[in-house]
């Protein structure tokens, strides 16, 4: 039996429906107050019900209540999770969720006996880093380093499917200037979510990835100007790029991303990918094959 937590995010829902076209038996956690079909609707969630329908099995619990995740972890051979309060906000939060939450989750799974613990971090992730969410994964990182449970960790560069599109794609398809936090000039190795998903199901059970960590990153560096030009290209139109110092909000992002969005423009992240892809079975996702996805929706 596998466990998805953090099922009902995007990236969560795309491991869960890889697993049950595999033939999987899985698991889902989900909260008794899931907001996933309301932010379904503004893509920013998978509705826990199609996961249910599809055939995961929920249980009902919440990383910020540590009583909950016993019954989850019950008999799982491998639990996947995706959970992070990136996108959301209020009691989701880098110290509730990054922090305690996946503490909670990985002292009560290696209480249940789970056999593989994979963890989705980030690539950037530091327990000295100013931004919360990154250092709150960098001490789940230590936590399972230090354990004794085999674990993967997957710490994936920035998503296409958030970042880029939340920066760059989504005010461009509605007409609207293009607002970056600093320059935006500064490289990163963005990496399509299905390509992280990828990597999750090919750590299932795979001897190879038992205490490893694999930096992930798309298969070339790009700018947020560059993906503007890219989203530009496949539209036919000139987009408007505009620049706003560190500290200014910025529309329907939450502290954390802000705090993300600023610190993009602190430095560059290429990461060579072919040797890892090939070892995984993974075909990397272009930017322009993104984008181009992107705009035919």
């Amino acid at each position: 039996m596998k466990l998805v937590v953090g099922a009902t995010g995007l990236l969560g829902g795309k491991i869960t429906r890889q697993l049950l076209d595999a033939g999987q038996e899985v698991r889902i956690l989900v909260r008794e107050d899931s907001p996933s079909k309301q932010l379904a609707r503004k893509g920013m969630a998978t509705p826990a019900a199609s996961l249910i329908e599809a055939g995961a099995q929920p249980v009902y619990g919440d990383l910020k209540d540590p009583a909950s995740l016993a019954a989850a972890c019950h008999g799982i051979e491998t639990l996947i999770t995706t959970a992070n309060s990136a996108s959301r906000g209020g009691n989701d939060n880098p110290e509730t969720v990054e922090k305690q939450g996946n503490r909670s989750l990985v002292e009560v799974a290696q209480t249940a006996g789970v056999g593989h613990f994979i963890f989705i971090s980030a690539q950037m992730a530091d327990r000295d880093s100013p931004v919360p969410f990154l250092a709150g994964k960098a001490q789940t990182e230590d936590l399972l380093m230090g354990g004794d449970m085999p674990y993967t960790i997957l710490a994936p560069n920035a998503f296409m499917d958030v970042w880029v599109f939340l920066l760059v794609g989504a005010p461009v398809m509605s007409g609207q200037p293009v607002t970056l936090v600093g320059s935006g000039a500064r490289k990163h190795a963005f990496i399509a979510m299905v390509d992280v998903a990828a990597f999750a199901l090919a750590s299932v059970d795979n001897p190879r990835a038992l205490n490893q960590k694999l930096i992930l990153g798309g298969p070339e560096a790009l700018s947020f100007r560059e993906a503007a030009g890219l989203y530009g290209e496949m539209l036919g139109l000139e987009v408007e790029v505009r620049s706003v110092k560190p500290g200014i909000s910025l529309p329907n992002l939450t502290p954390s991303a802000m705090a993300m969005a600023a610190a993009f423009d602190t430095y560059d992240s290429r990461i060579e990918m072919a040797r890892l892809a090939a070892d995984y079975g993974v075909t990397l996702t272009p930017m322009a094959a993104f984008v181009r996805q992107a705009v035919q929706q």
